[in-house]
């Protein structure tokens, strides 16, 4: 994903029902609570099994932007646990990423 889209900064693969992150691949040194944090929104955004979403539970996708970076979140269609938290530069091709990344979920998904 990295080589594919330059502005693709961190990606984590988290499990909602453990609120916890799987796997990473980051460009630079993601400390432990940053990707907490991902896990945590994404958990706010999507919703686990004891807390409700903040908004349309059936959401595949939820975006967060800031004044650094671009957060994407993606739920599997298959495994709705399975999350991908991304974290991009604002000038990311989304529609191009968006693609790639929701291939990469859905390998990982199904491979763990």
């Amino acid at each position: 994903m990295h080589d594919r889209h330059p502005g693709c900064e961190t990606l984590a693969f988290a499990d909602l029902s453990t609120q916890m992150v799987l796997i990473t691949n980051a460009k630079t040194t993601f400390r432990r609570e940053g990707l907490d944090s991902l896990c945590a929104e994404a958990a706010l955004a999507f919703g686990t099994d004891r807390e409700p979403a903040i908004g349309d539970g059936a959401a595949r996708t939820v975006f967060v932007a800031t004044r650094d970076h671009l957060r994407i979140y993606l739920r599997s269609a298959h495994e709705p646990h399975d999350v991908l938290c991304c974290v991009c530069a604002h000038d990311t091709a989304i529609d191009f990423f968006l693609q790639d990344a929701r291939a990469c979920l859905e390998t990982i998904s199904h491979d763990v």
